[in-house]
């Protein structure tokens, strides 16, 4: 579904530019203000800290890029920009419905006004109002919050927020713990693999769905400091399935690898970065990008965005 609120993409673009590290410290966690609206059948959870975020030394080095149209748009058209405004990003995913929570320091009357002079129309509902375009709402239920999806969900969302009835499951708790606590961005799932509930180009979905059916879940953690660092799990539903899972992306690195030109000795430092490893049903993914190879990937984000488009965007 493509919501007409919705931020730009911005995640994306920064998970172009991340490599992986160990962590010693792990375990993440979220915001209550989040915590309580999310509903227990929760399938896919993405955290973006996006206070933390602008905080690392990578960020401040190439906050220029995201100097985008989009952004600039935003911030005209609903007085809401995401580079200023929003510290705390949750999305989640119940496998049908996609529902977007953000935190910040924003004006709840300056955005409904522009809201509604871009068309929304304001209903009640409860003790709470609805900014309603269309089959899709946003809401501000106070703290800071933003909650948008399509209306039923923001709906379900209001009232586990005054119930306080929210959670997690037992299974993405565990998956949570295993995220470095200092990883600016972060994601654990179950019930599958989250790519497959998503159109993708051809070839890439016909990829995933030789591992798809062997995966149960998975979990990564993004840190940023003057390099860029990702700790990475995919959870298989047995040993056999964790060994195909990790050959086929041990093949696809090696594929990747290659292909890059000699010339393009950026790119074969970073697939030499890589680190798969087998753990019982477990496949790990672990690397590094010193602070100098990170800047080097960046400053190639345009091309990168490009080709990232065009894998969300299938012919």
């Amino acid at each position: 579904m493509k919501y007409w609120f919705a931020l730009p993409p911005v995640v994306a673009a920064i998970l172009l530019a991340a490599g992986c590290a160990n962590s010693q410290h792990t375990g993440a966690s979220v915001d209550d203000a989040f915590r309580t609206g999310i509903s227990p059948d929760v399938q896919t959870l993405v955290s973006v800290k996006l206070d933390k975020l602008k905080a690392s030394e990578l960020y401040r080095r190439h906050q220029q890029l995201l100097e985008l149209p989009q952004f600039n748009a935003m911030a005209e058209r609903a007085g809401l920009d995401p580079r200023r405004d929003i510290s705390n990003l949750c999305v989640v995913w119940d496998g049908k419905h996609l529902l977007l929570m953000a935190q910040g320091g924003f004006s709840t009357a300056q955005l409904e006004q522009k809201l509604i002079a871009d068309g929304a129309q304001r209903v009640p509902y409860k003790k709470f109002a609805l900014l309603t375009r269309g089959a899709d709402s946003v809401s501000f239920p106070g703290h800071g919050l933003a909650v948008a999806a399509s209306t039923p969900v923001v709906q379900s969302t209001l009232d586990l927020l005054a119930a306080r009835a929210g959670g997690f499951p037992d299974e993405l708790q565990e998956r949570m713990a295993e995220v470095p606590s200092d990883a600016q961005i972060w994601e654990v799932s179950r019930g599958g693999l989250p790519a497959a509930n998503f159109p993708l180009r051809s070839d890439i979905d016909s990829a995933l769905s030789n591992i798809a059916s062997l995966v149960t879940g998975t979990s990564f953690g993004l840190r940023f400091d003057s390099g860029s660092h990702l700790q990475a799990r995919v959870i298989c539903k047995s040993p056999a399935g964790a060994q195909r899972v990790n050959d086929v992306m041990r093949g696809l690195i090696g594929l990747a690898r290659l292909s890059t030109h000699d010339n393009e000795l950026d790119l074969l430092r970073m697939w030499d970065s890589l680190s798969i490893s087998k753990d019982e049903q477990i496949v790990r993914v672990q690397a590094d990008l010193a602070a100098d190879l990170s800047d080097k990937m960046i400053d190639k984000l345009t091309v990168l965005r490009g080709h990232a488009g065009a894998l969300l965007n299938p012919q």
